[in-house]
């Protein structure tokens, strides 16, 4: 009776804190946060209060059942509540502002297949090469600059867009991007039809933007070379891939958080990147991958899959910040890679 008590306290005090979470989510909802958030008190209050009447019992058997529903409780956050509240932020974060840019650019719109406007940046090109940038998952085209800058000073064309359902783009969040392919094909067509791009069009990616651009090339051969910085696992296969503690938290962690966000959005997993890669040749692809654990594990995989394609590899570095921290190396090869890959391709 007592380890069932436990174990009703300890998922009380977890989906408590789910609530805390949902509230923060919704946060400019002034119908849906101030009832999560009084739900999830009253939630943590009841429970407390029923944790902790007096019962029968030794000091020492209180802290070993505190103990116990702690354990669990902790247990709870790891493998139930993270994920389902990853798959609710994925789904339903609130979006950014973006903020002004300072490069000369033009300010355009790009209309999706699937009829939505999104919110888009140019930078003419000066060499007849052009690349599309995709952000990450969580952010607006303001978190591509960087690379923006970089390509902008080789001559190339720049494109960077803000994807649907983010910063100033119509649509539905999805942080995953497992509904971005159709964005990516909206850039293209865009550039396509620009009078000064005249050579080939690229396409680089970061984190859920490379993940993004990889799918996109595989089934549009309009993209002539890519660049994916960052790609991880995206759907249940590829977290297969995964081994030792990685495999351990990363597996379960990602089950139920894609089984979650499939209930949410209605929307099938994307393809295993491991069967679109192989696809991408003969045009060239450069994966980057930072750091030392399922990136790298992922990005070894997709290499494998996909031997011509380059793999570039920087430990020490934090995720899609190889430009950031390793600035004249980053440039260095990436520059090189879209030159030889783009500028050939003359009309």
């Amino acid at each position: 009776m007592s380890l069932r008590r436990e174990l009703r306290a300890a998922g009380g005090f977890a989906f408590g804190f789910l609530g805390l979470f949902l509230a923060f989510v919704h946060r400019g909802d002034l119908l849906v946060a101030p009832f999560a958030a009084i739900g999830a008190a009253l939630l943590l209050g009841a429970v407390l209060a029923i944790r902790e009447r007096p019962r029968a019992g030794s000091r020492l058997r209180r802290w070993g059942r505190r103990a116990a529903t702690l354990g669990v409780a902790v247990v709870l956050l790891l493998f139930v509540v993270a994920p389902i509240g990853a798959a609710v932020w994925v789904t339903q974060a609130p979006r950014r502002a973006v903020s002004s840019f300072s490069l000369p650019h033009e300010d355009v719109t790009l209309h999706t297949r699937d009829g939505l406007e999104l919110a888009a940046w140019y930078i003419p090109s000066r060499n007849g090469a052009a690349v599309v940038v995709v952000h990450g998952g969580g952010g607006t085209r303001n978190g591509s600059e960087r690379h923006a800058r970089m390509l902008a000073r080789a001559g190339h064309g720049v494109l960077l867009y803000d994807a649907r359902g983010n910063g100033e783009s119509e649509g539905r969040h999805d942080a995953m991007g497992w509904t971005w392919e159709p964005d990516v094909h909206a850039a293209v067509d865009y550039l396509s039809h620009r009078p000064d791009v005249s050579a080939g069009i690229g396409a680089l990616g970061l984190s859920t933007g490379a993940e993004t651009v990889l799918q996109a090339a595989a089934r549009s051969d309009r993209i002539d070379a890519v660049v994916a910085d960052g790609a991880i696992p995206r759907n249940l296969s590829e977290t297969r891939q995964l081994r030792g503690g990685a495999a351990a938290q990363g597996v379960p962690y990602y089950g139920l958080m894609i089984g979650t966000l499939r209930v949410l959005t209605g929307n099938p997993q994307p393809p295993p990147l491991q069967t679109l890669v192989p696809q991408i040749a003969p045009r060239p692809a450069l994966l980057i991958a930072t750091g030392e654990g399922a990136e790298r594990t992922m990005n070894r995989a997709y290499h494998r899959a996909a031997p011509e394609t380059q793999l570039w590899e920087l430990p020490l570095t934090g995720h899609t910040l190889g430009l950031k921290q390793r600035p004249r190396a980053y440039e260095a090869r990436v520059i090189r890679f879209f030159d030889r890959a783009l500028l050939h391709l003359g009309a």
